[in-house]
């Protein structure tokens, strides 16, 4: 297959007119089809808030999954139905009534099964508020990992979200329902019929064909987030990664479906850059979705500024992601490890992670430079330097305190400087289906989290990493 060096402007149509040919990317734009939110927390009294904006005229049909920090296994996923211009608000929380995590919304907008829902063995918990509006809890569950030597519910207190655009809604003939117009918030703020959703699902036109008045994704969703502790008095802002072109037609599935999902994958064809700047870009095929969907989030290092000055009660955190990694590595044997990952995860009797080596590199603000062989605890090889979970928060610095009051999975990373920047380099590196190109780095994706005090007071701010594109020819 000839590879071209072309323009995102122009991929479609030197591919082809087919749309299932057109190669996902990470739009720059910041709006897409699917939205990787790198991190949510709940412990320790932190909350991470988020919102899902549907910036189109069309109604979406939107499966929203959240997974847990070790291995990304699920631990709860809804549909999500969105009218025009709709903005969908939720947080996720300590389960007010357990120990694990929760999501919580009081938004009006239509999810199939209803949030807060009584069924199953973490039943979720509905309150009338009184404005006239209702508060929805619906707790986390750890089926998905049940077998793990860790099976317990606290594992859910951190992870990451995947958010993905089934299709778009139109309303059918009356027999089969009218979907777009029970999607649609009317006069009061309300979806004219939430329950019509779901009766569609029970035993209307979606039980026979999920499809049925669905029609492809078109992308035009953004999202954002903040991280917050009441008690600490500090916030961390930050946006999702935002994925267009990634499906190759309508996948409108009901929600006791794990599918779609990013770790299934969307088209198989990259839009990857070039690696020699500019705005040129690549298309190539890769032997699965999953593979061109961590194709484009590869990057041979992430960098970041760290600031733990005691002048200013400095704190710095870094999140790092890896949101496609679980389909790499959720194997039996190490032989059928997918590329770029190169270890297998092994949850079940015994915990052995699925741990990649990386370099840290550090350097103050006057090119002073340090190379950290003591990297992250714990270690699982005093020699090396690894990082083992799907995300990761790496708390900087001397002390043991996290910026964002974070324990569930927290690392530590010495900086020997009060204030500099920080990189964390990856060698590993996967081929195109033709054998022809190297993607190299690891899928990363995240911010750093920056805390400082004057007296009573405490400001937070974050920053997504800054990453490094290299694409070069296989050997």
């Amino acid at each position: 297959m000839k590879k071209n060096i072309i323009s995102l402007a122009v991929a479609a149509t030197v591919l082809g007119a087919a749309a299932a040919q057109a190669g996902q990317y990470v739009n720059p734009d910041k709006t897409g089809e699917v939205l990787l939110f790198p991190f949510y927390n709940a412990d320790n009294g932190n909350a991470t808030n988020m919102s899902i904006v549907n910036t189109t005229t069309a109604v979406k049909a939107v499966k929203i999954r959240f997974v847990e920090y070790k291995n990304s296994d699920e631990v709860l996923d809804f549909n999500l139905y969105l009218s025009p211009r709709d903005h969908f608000a939720f947080g996720v929380v300590k389960d007010p009534n357990g120990t694990g995590g929760a999501v919580i919304t009081s938004d009006n907008s239509c999810t199939v099964p209803a949030l807060g829902s009584a069924n199953g063995a973490f039943a979720g918990t509905t309150t009338a508020n009184a404005d006239g509006s209702t508060t929805r809890v619906q707790p986390f569950v750890n089926y998905q990992y049940a077998k793990d030597a860790d099976a317990t519910i606290e594992r859910t207190l951190m992870g990451h979200v995947e958010v993905i655009e089934m299709g778009v809604v139109t309303n059918v003939d009356a027999k089969k329902g009218a979907h777009a117009a029970f999607a649609t918030h009317g006069a009061t703020g309300v979806p004219v019929s939430c329950a019509g959703l779901d009766a569609s699902w029970a035993g209307g036109a979606w039980k026979t064909n999920g499809n049925a008045g669905i029609t492809a994704p078109t992308g035009g969703l953004y999202g954002l987030s903040y991280h917050i502790n009441v008690t600490d008095a500090a916030a961390f802002g930050f946006e999702p990664t935002a994925i267009d072109d990634w499906a190759e037609g309508v996948n409108h599935t009901d929600p006791g479906k794990l599918f779609p999902s990013i770790a299934v994958g969307g088209v198989s064809f990259a839009a990857l850059k070039d690696g020699a700047g500019g705005d040129q870009h690549r298309e190539e095929l890769f032997s699965s979705g999953i593979e061109a969907t961590t194709a484009i989030l590869q990057t041979t290092s992430i960098s970041n500024d760290v600031m733990t000055n005691p002048a200013i009660a400095g704190m710095t955190d870094w999140v790092v992601s890896f949101p496609t990694k679980r389909a790499h590595v959720d194997v039996a044997k190490k032989a059928s490890v997918v590329p770029p990952f190169v270890n297998n995860w092994i949850g079940e009797k015994k915990e052995v992670p699925a741990c990649e080596e990386v370099v840290i590199s550090q350097w103050d603000r006057e090119e002073a430079f340090t190379a950290n062989t003591n990297g992250f605890s714990p270690s699982p090889a005093a020699t090396t330097t690894k990082m083992c979970n799907e995300v990761a928060v790496i708390a900087m610095g001397a002390g043991t305190t996290s910026a964002m009051m974070v324990t569930t999975g927290l690392t530590n990373v010495s900086f020997p400087y009060s204030d500099g920047w920080q990189q964390i380099g990856f060698a590993q590196s996967m081929t195109n289906d033709a054998g022809t190109v190297n993607v190299n780095g690891l899928p990363a994706i995240g911010f750093a989290a920056y805390k400082i005090a004057n007296g009573a007071m405490s400001y937070g701010n974050a920053a997504e990493h800054k990453t490094n594109t290299v694409v070069s020819a296989a050997n």
